[in-house]
């Protein structure tokens, strides 16, 4: 038996097996779930000095239409490798590499330049006072769309003010990031398994699938 055959017959069948395996517990967990009335969930972790993070959350919202599956965002400030030397040429390419990514979607990015965390910071806080759920999703939404799709040049609280709410908790999301060992934004976590979200909105729904948290079932 030649190498190619004994790859087919043995080892892709066994292999087949074993994802399915280490798949089963998830959906099996899912499927329960269901019974009880519960539903799926996406958690994505994003920065809203981040380009990616828009693309992400303006994406993943519209996969999960239809779907019993919410969207709980966890809003970060610091994100990154910590002495990356190469963190402004990154943000640079973000701002590019995002304008690519959004025209998939049929969106179009209004920046043409990268904003800088600090600008961005009081969003983060207001998203983080917002009880996780819908209400916090909607608020993330209509602020990446505002910032990366609507405006452009120096970021004002002040064009923010109708969406504004009290108190935060910013650093409870940025201890859950650290906690799940993820570094940088923009990440969905689906029952386990962590997706770059903005290179991986067909993935994620693909994930979703898999375990049962279909559109319209």
């Amino acid at each position: 038996m030649s190498l190619r055959d004994r790859l087919q017959r043995r080892v892709v069948p066994r292999l087949v097996v074993r994802l399915s395996t280490v798949h089963a517990p998830a959906r099996m967990a899912a499927a329960v779930r269901r019974a009880l009335g519960g539903t799926g969930s996406v958690r994505l972790f994003v920065a809203f000095d981040d380009p990616y993070s828009a693309v992400a959350v303006l994406g993943l919202a519209e996969r999960l239409s239809g779907r019993r599956a919410q969207l709980l965002i966890e809003p970060v400030v610091a994100r990154g490798i910590p002495g990356d030397p190469a963190v402004e040429a990154k943000r640079r390419y973000a701002v590019v590499d995002s304008a690519r990514l959004a025209r998939r979607d049929g969106l179009e990015l209004s920046r043409t330049e990268s904003v800088s965390a600090e600008q961005t910071a009081f969003l983060a806080e207001r998203a983080a006072a917002i009880p996780q759920g819908p209400e916090r999703a909607e608020f993330c939404a209509a602020a990446m769309r505002r910032l990366w799709l609507q405006t452009s040049g120096p970021v004002t609280a002040v064009e923010y003010d109708d969406l504004a709410v009290d108190q935060s908790d910013v650093d409870g999301s940025e201890r859950a990031m650290k906690r799940a060992k993820l570094y940088d934004t923009p990440v969905a976590v689906v029952a386990g398994q962590w997706f770059f979200a903005h290179e991986r909105l067909d993935q994620v729904a693909e994930r979703l699938d898999q375990l049962g948290w279909r559109a319209g079932a």
